[in-house]
C-alpha cells in the first residue's frame, strides 16, 4: 500500500517537502488534530491535542502535538490555547505557549492567537492551521492561517448549547 501511494507521486514526511500535503485523502475526507481548552469552577485551566492520524509518516517522527507548548500549553490563572494544522512547521514557533504568554501579557485570547500565527505565516507562507485561546475569564478567540475558514466549538455554564 505504501508502494503504490509513494509511487503515485505523494510524499510520505515533510522533510523534503514541507509544502505538500501527507495523501490526498486528506483533501478529499479530512482528519486532523483535535485539540481541547478547558476551565473548572475553581479556575483550573487544563489543555490537550491530538495528532492528526495521517497515514504513512517517518518512523520516529515526533510532531507537535506531544511537544508542550506546540500542540497545547495552558497555566492556571492565565489561560490555554492549542493548535491545528501543518504542525511540522508551527512547532518551530510554539504557538500555544506564545500565545499564553500574551495573554499573560494582558492580550485578550484572538489578539494572542493573532500574534502566535504571525510569524508562521511570514517563514512559511503557504502553511495552514489555527490556534485557540482561552483565558481565566473565561474568554476566548482564535486565529488561522492559510485557510478561508476555521470552526471551533465553545460551551460555558451560561450557554444552552454549543
Amino acid at each position: 500500500m505504501w508502494s503504490d501511494w509513494y509511487a503515485n507521486g505523494m510524499q510520505p514526511n515533510y522533510r523534503k517537502e514541507p509544502h505538500m500535503l501527507a495523501n490526498t485523502e486528506h483533501d478529499i475526507y479530512g482528519h486532523d488534530t483535535i485539540g481541547m481548552v478547558a476551565i473548572d469552577v475553581n479556575g483550573s485551566i487544563a489543555c490537550g491535542t491530538t495528532t492528526n492520524g495521517a497515514a504513512h509518516k517517518i518512523p520516529g517522527r515526533v510532531g507537535d502535538s506531544p511537544v508542550m507548548g506546540a500542540g497545547a500549553y495552558c497555566e492556571t490563572g492565565i489561560g490555554g490555547a492549542t493548535q491545528t494544522g501543518d504542525g511540522d512547521q508551527m512547532m518551530i514557533f510554539l504557538p500555544s505557549f506564545a500565545a499564553v504568554g500574551y495573554m499573560r501579557n494582558g492580550d485578550s485570547p484572538t489578539e494572542a492567537c493573532e500574534k502566535a500565527v504571525a510569524p508562521i505565516s511570514k517563514y512559511y507562507p503557504s502553511a495552514t492551521g489555527a490556534l485557540i485561546c482561552l483565558n481565566a475569564a473565561g474568554e476566548w478567540g482564535g486565529a488561522k492561517i492559510g485557510m478561508d475558514s476555521f470552526s471551533f466549538s465553545v460551551r460555558n455554564a451560561s450557554m444552552t448549547s454549543v
